[in-house]
This record gives structure tokens, C-alpha cells and sequence, in this order.
């Protein structure tokens, strides 16, 4: 990555990173990509099995947790997307396909919920054969 990309990369954060202040004060922190939420994954994991260290629910919350930062992009342009440039766009939207989906389909096979392409575009088999 550039330095321009690099700096690009923090502006888009940094406006996420503002509206959810605006929204949620100081708790915007646990949107942040270096942000390893505990708490969040220590909830969830209590909520999906009543076994205190249940490996499997911990790592269900693990994935369902890991790619906040780019949920919070994708919510934010869902707001206002007028605050952000198309580039800006382009490159959130390509770091949320890059992370988020393993990580839902990591989450989804360890809960006995099959991945299937319900959309006939190829996703298992990564990607459409369209373009």
C-alpha cells in the first residue's frame, strides 16, 4: 500500500470513526480495527452456550466480532454517504469483501449452518463467472 493510499485508508476511517462518536461517545473505540473487543466476544460466547470456556461459542463470537471496523464503514456510508468519495467507498467496500466473509462463513460452519450460494454467482467457488 502507498503512502497516499495508506493516508486515504485514514481519512475514510477517521470519518467513520466520527460519525459513530457522534452516535455512541467513546465507545467508537470498539469499532477500531486494532480494537479486540473481549468484551463483545465474552458476551456473545456467554449468549450462544451456558458451558463457561466453550472453545466452539468463543470462536462463533470471535468471528462475529473480528470485522467491526468494517461493518461500521458499511453502516456509516448506510447513513451518510455523502461524507464519503467514491474512492473512499471503493476501497471500504473491497476491505469488508476481503475480511468479512470468511469470517461469517468461519462463524456459520462452526454453528452447523451451512455456506451455500443461494445466489448462483459462485461463491464457493470465489466469485462470479460475470462481469
Amino acid at each position: 500500500m502507498s503512502e497516499t493510499e495508506s493516508a486515504e485508508n485514514s481519512d475514510s476511517r477517521a470519518k467513520v470513526a466520527a460519525i459513530f462518536r457522534a452516535l455512541v461517545g467513546d465507545r467508537v473505540v470498539r469499532l477500531d480495527a486494532s480494537h479486540h473487543n473481549a468484551d463483545a466476544i465474552a458476551t456473545i460466547a456467554r449468549a450462544l452456550s451456558p458451558i463457561p470456556g466453550d472453545r466452539r461459542s468463543h470462536d462463533i463470537a470471535f468471528h462475529l466480532s473480528d470485522w467491526a471496523s468494517d461493518a461500521a464503514f458499511i453502516v456509516a456510508v448506510q447513513l451518510f454517504p455523502e461524507r464519503f468519495t467514491s474512492a473512499e467507498i471503493a476501497r471500504g467496500v473491497n476491505r469488508f469483501l476481503i475480511h468479512a466473509p470468511n469470517h461469517v462463513a468461519a462463524a456459520a460452519a462452526l454453528s452447523c449452518h451451512p455456506v451455500e450460494d443461494i445466489f448462483e454467482v459462485g461463491a464457493l467457488r470465489g466469485g462470479s463467472d460475470e462481469n
